[in-house]
């Protein structure tokens, strides 16, 4: 079966003026998958990534270290369903704006408040996000729990067909890869959702298929992080 390598971006900026950004220890991250891949000389038939700059910036990153090892790294090809849900756009409808990071930034003086305010953060988030896959927190014009779904799936039938003979690999978010996941073992909404919480940067999640089926092979790897102290899920 040919492999395809669902890939959580890098850690991004969340106590930052934009998120959508790697932090330095996500361009750590993203590096050492690089070369992880780089030295284990790892060739890639397709390459996928999401349309988020930090998606971007992962897959950047990792093609920087191919090139670095004189190894060929195919042209990404943009795919806007690997995109995260919006379940941020959600829970700022429900709170407001104090729930986002930026202001959350601006009220943690130290790093004790900081780390209360993450907790608090994802406190909400799990119930709020539980709610909205129930139907709950609905916006106009904002994509539903059951649409991303959907969409999940049509982004595993696109990367899982093709005359490309190989692993293929794509740099996505963690909402996403739990969704796959839970497309691939029939999971419930809210197993779906335990597992996006804890999906970690630049995990590796594998899909074997074939034109007959799809298997899960392994879920939220790190291979390529060997110092605990590396490893981040926020």
């Amino acid at each position: 079966m040919p492999d395809l390598f669902l890939v959580r971006h890098a850690q991004a900026s969340f106590f930052s003026a934009s998120y959508d950004e790697l932090s330095a220890r996500g361009l750590e991250q993203a590096d050492a998958l690089g070369r992880y891949w780089a030295g284990q000389r790892l060739a890639f038939a397709a390459v996928y990534v999401g349309p988020r700059r930090r998606h971007r910036q992962t897959c950047e990153r990792v093609g920087a270290a191919y090139r670095a090892a004189g190894l060929a790294f195919p042209e990404p090809r943009e795919l806007a369903e690997l995109d995260e849900h919006h379940g941020a756009t959600i829970i700022k409808g429900a709170l407001g704006e104090d729930a986002t990071s930026e202001a959350l930034a601006a009220n943690a003086v130290d790093a004790a408040d900081r780390e209360r305010a993450i907790r608090d953060f994802f406190r909400a988030y799990n119930e709020i996000v539980r709610e909205w896959a129930r139907g709950a927190h609905a916006l106009a014009g904002v994509e539903t729990w059951a649409e991303f779904r959907a969409r999940t799936l049509k982004a595993l039938d696109a990367m899982c067909t093709g005359a490309a003979s190989g692993p293929r690999v794509a740099f996505t978010s963690g909402g996403l890869i739990a969704s796959a996941t839970g497309w691939l073992l029939g999971l419930d909404e809210d197993r779906v959702i335990d597992l996006s919480l804890v999906v970690r940067n630049t995990a590796l999640s594998e899909v074997g298929f074939s034109t007959r089926r799809r298997r899960l092979v392994s879920f939220n790897a790190l291979p390529h992080l060997t110092d605990p102290a590396t490893v981040t899920a926020v």
